[in-house]
């Protein structure tokens, strides 16, 4: 029951991590780019040529 607890708050923390980023990078328009990752997925918020932020989710191989 810890383990997924643990894996729970871990997994909680790597969203609010995701939107903090997401935050900042609204605030501060020079950041191009923030990588997220957790276990077998990563997350990249990116700026495209219209200077929008994108979120794009990968699984780790």
């Amino acid at each position: 029951m810890k383990k997924r607890l643990r894996k729970k708050k871990a997994y909680k923390q790597y969203i609010q991590d995701i939107f903090k980023g997401y935050e900042t990078m609204l605030e501060n328009k020079d950041l191009p780019e923030l990588h997220f990752s957790y276990l077998k997925e990563e997350t990249i918020l990116k700026r495209d040529e219209k200077n929008q932020i994108r979120f794009r989710t990968f699984d780790k191989e």
